[in-house]
């Protein structure tokens, strides 16, 4: 998959085998992948890039 694919909420739990409620928990404890939206739209779908969700799962790995 390319790295610089963006990816939505639900695209991104399936990618890292969680569900969509916990990345939304992480997004509000600030613990999670890196997200950001599309636009300033208060509507504006959170998204992912693959390069971030990667990085992120290598920080997690030791972590116990």
């Amino acid at each position: 998959m390319n790295p610089r694919a963006k990816l939505t909420v639900k695209q991104a739990a399936q990618y890292l085998h969680v569900s969509v409620s916990t990345l939304k928990r992480w997004r509000a404890d600030n613990t999670g992948p890196t997200w950001f939206k599309a636009t300033d739209a208060i509507n504006s779908p959170c998204l992912y890039e693959v390069a971030d969700l990667d990085r992120w799962v290598m920080m997690q790995k030791g972590k116990a």
